[in-house]
C-alpha cells in the first residue's frame, strides 16, 4: 500500500469513527430528551404547588402588623411546603437522579440540570425555614404579650390587697414585713435587667438569662415563700406577688427563645429569598441552551 492510499485510508477511518461516535450522541440526546419528558412532568407538578403559594404577595404577609388573617395564610404556607412542596420535591429528585445518560456531552448538560436542581432545592429549604422562624416568631412573641398581661393583671390585685391591709396591729407589721422583700427584690432586678439593654451578644444575654436571671427570679419567690405569714390580706398580696414573679421567670424564658428566632430570621433576609422566586422560574435557560446547542452540532 502506498502513501497516498494509508493517508486515504486513514481520513476514511477517522470519519467513519467521527460518523459512530456523533451518532451515538444523536441517539443519546434522542433518548435524553424522551427520559426527561417525564422529569420535567414532575418538575411542572412542583411549580405549579409553588405558584400556589402566592410568594408574590409574601412580602405583604411579612409585615410588622399581625393580624389573624395573616397568621392563618402563614401557617397554609409552612404547612404546603411540608406536605405538598417537599414530597412532590423528592419525587422530582428522584427522577433527575435516574436520568444516565451515556455520551459524555449528554452527561455534561444533565449535569447543568443537576446542578440547578441543588439550586431549587435549597430555595425551597430556605423558604420553609424562613416561614417555621417567622410562625415561631409570632407564636413567641404572642407568649411574650400573655406573660406581660398575666404580670400586670397580678400587679393589680397585688396593689388592691396592699390597699386592704389594716394600717394598725399584726397586719400593719406583715405588710411592712413583706414590702421591704419586695422592694428590695424590684431594686435587684430593676439593676440585673439592665444587662439585657447593653450591648452583650444574643449569646451572652441568653446565658445571662439562664445563669443569672431565672436564677435570682427563683429565689425570690422562695423568700415569699419562707415569710411568715397570716394576715389575710397580706397572703393574698404574697400569692399575687409570687404570680407575678412566675410570669417574669415564663417572661425571660420566652425572651431567650425569642431572641435566637429573631437572630436565626436576622441572617435569613426574606427579601433575598424572595427574590430567588424569580432567578429559580428563569434557572434552566443555560440548561435548554446547552442542549439546543449540543443538537445543533449534532445534526
Amino acid at each position: 500500500m502506498n502513501k497516498i492510499n494509508i493517508f486515504i485510508y486513514l481520513i476514511m477511518s477517522i470519519s467513519i469513527i467521527l460518523a459512530a461516535c456523533g451518532n451515538k450522541v444523536t441517539s443519546d440526546i434522542k433518548n435524553y430528551k424522551a427520559e426527561m419528558q417525564d422529569v420535567q412532568s414532575e418538575e411542572k407538578k412542583l411549580v405549579h404547588e409553588l405558584d400556589k403559594l402566592g410568594l408574590d404577595k409574601a412580602d405583604q404577609l411579612l409585615g410588622s402588623e399581625v393580624t389573624e388573617e395573616k397568621k392563618k395564610k402563614l401557617k397554609l404556607i409552612e404547612a404546603s411546603i411540608h406536605n405538598k412542596i417537599k414530597p412532590q420535591l423528592k419525587v422530582y429528585e428522584k427522577k433527575v437522579k435516574a436520568i444516565n445518560p451515556e455520551t459524555s456531552e449528554v452527561k455534561d448538560v444533565h449535569n447543568i440540570y443537576k446542578r440547578n436542581l441543588i439550586k431549587k432545592k435549597q430555595f425551597i429549604l430556605d423558604l420553609e425555614n424562613y416561614m417555621k422562624l417567622f410562625n415561631q416568631s409570632i407564636q413567641s412573641n404572642e407568649k411574650i404579650l400573655q406573660y406581660t398581661q398575666v404580670f400586670e393583671k397580678n400587679k393589680a390585685l397585688s396593689e388592691q390587697y396592699a390597699n386592704q391591709v389594716s394600717a394598725k396591729g399584726k397586719d400593719a407589721k406583715e405588710y411592712e414585713l413583706l414590702a421591704d422583700i419586695i422592694n428590695d427584690n424590684s431594686e435587684q432586678l430593676k439593676k440585673k435587667v439592665e444587662y439585657l439593654s447593653t450591648d452583650a451578644t444574643v449569646k451572652q444575654k441568653q446565658q445571662y438569662i439562664e445563669n443569672k436571671l431565672l436564677p435570682f427570679l427563683k429565689s425570690n419567690v422562695d423568700k415569699l415563700n419562707q415569710t411568715h405569714i397570716s394576715s389575710k390580706h397580706v397572703l393574698g398580696m404574697r400569692k399575687a406577688t409570687i404570680e407575678i414573679y412566675y410570669s417574669l421567670i415564663n417572661y425571660y424564658r420566652e425572651r431567650k427563645l425569642a431572641m435566637n428566632i429573631e437572630t436565626k430570621l436576622q441572617n435569613m433576609p426574606i427579601q433575598d429569598i424572595l427574590k430567588n422566586t424569580k432567578y429559580i422560574q428563569s434557572i434552566d435557560d443555560e440548561y435548554y441552551e446547552a442542549l439546543r446547542k449540543l443538537e445543533e452540532k449534532n445534526k
